[in-house]
């Protein structure tokens, strides 16, 4: 957009140079006005210049707000069904270890949606990662000893907010004590992340809730804008996946369980 307004500025200004030029001798004020236009030249110019410096961050920060919209938009819809599951119970939102930047906005979202929404927000729960492993990719690092500790110090709540991958090994898989919950009085959400081997436990209630990507979501260069309204943007890139539910989007969506 700066680039059009710029070769504009300046084909307005050589086309105004040149009819001053053509009039100077029947028109006095024609000097002054070529000046006015040159001034005009050297502004587009300058517009040009600023936009070929600065394109790359504008998009890329235009990119951050779209992702933010898009992050924010699960917050809202898996907190509206919390409080329409949970509403007066006690949450914990798990993380990972480092909470900050876009992190820190999207888990302050998600806490304020979710109290918003009817719930208490007991903590907000950052893995314990031993030192010198926090930089690890998180499935290698996590284990299930990690959540269950913060399970063991919140024995009173009734949601756990995932908002962190579950360790994807199978041995620690099975080792969460999440799965010895009573599913009518407790059970974890999974915010945003892969669901391919929980299908059983959703049915079984043990996972009340999960937000995945919509398998039909296609990517692309072009950086569209996310939708104002939540729902709207959630519905572009993602699914809400419920005990009440598992079954119908399991036959809607082939691939989204492992066979």
């Amino acid at each position: 957009m700066l680039t059009v307004i710029s070769i504009a500025l300046m084909v307005a200004g050589l086309v105004g140079i040149v009819v001053c030029q053509k009039k100077q001798k029947t028109n006095p004020n024609a000097q002054a006005l070529a000046f006015v236009f040159l001034i005009v030249i050297l502004a587009g110019a300058g517009v040009m210049i600023y936009d070929t410096f600065t394109g790359e961050d504008r998009m890329v920060a235009q990119m951050q707000a779209n992702e933010l919209a898009y992050s924010k938009s699960w917050c809202k819809v898996l907190s509206d069904y919390a409080g329409k599951t949970w509403a007066g119970k006690s949450a914990v939102i798990i993380t990972e270890p480092k909470v900050e930047g876009t992190n820190k906005t999207i888990i302050d979202t998600l806490q304020e949606d979710l109290k918003a929404a009817g719930l208490t927000v007991a903590a907000v729960e950052a893995l314990n990662i031993p030192a010198g492993e926090e930089d690890a990719p998180m499935m290698e690092a996590v284990e299930a000893k990690h959540y269950n500790e913060i399970f063991a110090k919140y024995p009173s709540a009734a949601v756990f907010v995932i908002t962190t991958n579950l360790p994807q090994e199978g041995k620690e898989l099975k080792l969460l004590k999440c799965w010895t919950f009573n599913p009518k009085a407790q059970c974890i959400v999974l915010a945003n992340q892969e669901i391919n081997s929980f299908k059983p436990m959703i049915e079984r209630g043990f996972i009340g809730a999960a937000v995945t990507t919509n398998p039909n979501y296609q990517p692309t260069e072009e950086i569209k804008k996310a939708p104002a309204d939540p729902k709207a943007a959630f519905d572009e890139r993602y699914i809400l996946i419920t005990t009440a539910n598992v079954k119908e989007m399991a036959e809607q969506f082939k691939d989204i369980f492992a066979k």
